[in-house]
């Protein structure tokens, strides 16, 4: 690939995926129709570098973005397995007392104790974990609107680089 595509250059040029991606589309575009069909022939090494390529030169908050929705999905998931494995040690504990009558009363007594502070502590790590991922997603949109509105100053850039040719 060459600076036509949107790769930086010998000259210091700016990496522009929006245009290696329009380049890609042309190409595809372009490609040769295999007979009675939607399909074509691509270059396949030429296509998979210049893909590469385009994974290399991508915004960091891309991969930011998606290392935090990833972490948000791990804080749920070990929030509710807490929750699950609060819950059943409080039925367990209600279950073993049930046997003695006077022991049975104070067991549910205790276990609704249990049950509530497990339900308001599983609450509270959902809470603090959405407040979490919130604060992470915040963020992430913040860079990625300055990503979005930099692409754009970058476009207008050319359209009047364009406009001046």
């Amino acid at each position: 690939m060459d600076n036509e595509n949107g790769n930086q250059g010998q000259g210091g040029g700016r990496y522009d995926a929006i245009k290696h991606i329009d380049f890609l589309i042309d190409t595809i575009k372009d490609a040769s129709s295999v007979p009675f069909t939607d399909k074509c022939s691509i270059e396949r090494s030429e296509t998979i570098n210049s893909l590469e390529a385009l994974k290399r030169n991508l915004p960091p908050s891309i991969a930011q973005a998606n290392d935090i929705v990833n972490r948000a999905q791990d804080i749920i998931n070990t929030a509710r397995e807490k929750n699950k494995k609060i819950l059943d040690d409080a039925n367990r504990m209600y279950a073993m007392k049930v046997n003695d009558h006077e022991i049975t009363r104070g067991a549910r007594e205790e276990a609704a104790n249990i049950i509530a502070n497990a339900e308001a502590q599983a609450e509270e790590l959902r809470r603090n974990a959405h407040l979490y991922v919130r604060s992470l997603l915040e963020d992430v949109n913040n860079t990625l609107g300055e990503s979005i509105a930099r692409v754009q100053t970058n476009l207008k850039e050319i359209d009047s680089t364009i406009d001046h040719d």
